[in-house]
């Protein structure tokens, strides 16, 4: 038994070695952490861009629904001034047509005497 591991000892040994091998290839180089706070702050600039981008995005559609909301409302006032210049011009038609009427039948009269 001496100068012999037994299988139990060989066995845990086996276990010790593969297991600071796995803690050795977990840990990160200082190099490789730094890659990685490197791609977050490239990631996190990227972000906070979008995010200008998207808020004046925003503002640039809040700022046309209003002058759609405006252009709409003049479209309504236009459309309301021209039913009620064509209800005008419906009401002189029908008087000029009465008064044509009366010059007609005024006509026909003076044309039997």
């Amino acid at each position: 038994m001496g100068r012999y591991m037994t299988k139990k000892n060989w066995l845990v040994s086996l276990l010790a070695i593969l297991g600071m091998a796995f803690i050795l290839m977990g840990c990160a180089t200082s190099k490789q952490l730094t890659a990685i706070q490197d791609q977050a702050q490239q990631a996190m600039a990227k972000a906070d861009m979008a995010m200008k981008e998207a808020a004046e995005a925003k503002q640039m559609v809040s700022e046309e629904s209003r002058k759609a909301d405006s252009a709409a409302i003049r479209a309504e006032r236009a459309a309301d001034r021209a039913e009620n210049a064509a209800n005008r011009a419906d009401a002189s038609a029908d008087r000029a047509e009465d008064m044509a009427d009366k010059a007609e039948m005024i006509f026909m009269q003076r044309m039997k005497k």
